[in-house]
């Protein structure tokens, strides 16, 4: 008695580059769960007096896979907005691989704010530093 195999070679291909899409989709969506939220604490929790606007306003995140742009925060069309799109499209270019959440400001000083202790990006970067892990681990990934 023997056995006949009756499924093509191809389908348990085909199963497996589904699974790995779908688990990359739920990676790619805790990584937008995650910048929409990190956007929001640094536009709502930044202690600083924003006077025209534009520190707030260039405050943006993208979540790239290998490099294509999966999901990206809109941005004002004003001087601090215009600023933090060419900003973010510069980081852009340097992560090709993996997946990818970037937050950023596009104002140069930003970095001066930050260092007269105010709040800019820091409360963002902690949340991140918090949501990944949690949200990782409960998708199943494994964090090293």
């Amino acid at each position: 008695m023997g056995f006949t195999k009756k499924t093509p070679d191809s389908a348990f291909s085909n199963f497996l580059d589904d699974a790995k899409k779908a688990v990359i989709g739920r990676a790619v969506k805790a990584f937008i769960y995650v910048g929409e939220a990190c956007l929001k604490e640094a536009r709502l929790n930044g202690n600083y007096t924003d006077r025209t606007g534009n520190l707030r306003n260039s405050i943006g995140y993208a979540v790239l896979f290998n490099g294509e742009v999966m999901e990206e925060s809109a941005f004002a069309n004003t001087k601090g907005g215009q600023n933090g799109k060419k900003h973010l499209d510069s980081l852009k270019k340097n992560y090709q691989n993996g997946i990818v959440l970037i937050v950023s400001t596009g104002m140069s000083y930003a970095a001066y704010v930050e260092a007269r202790n105010y709040n800019v990006l820091t409360s963002s970067e902690l949340l991140a530093n918090k949501l990944v892990p949690q949200i990782m681990k409960q998708l199943g990934f494994e964090m090293k």
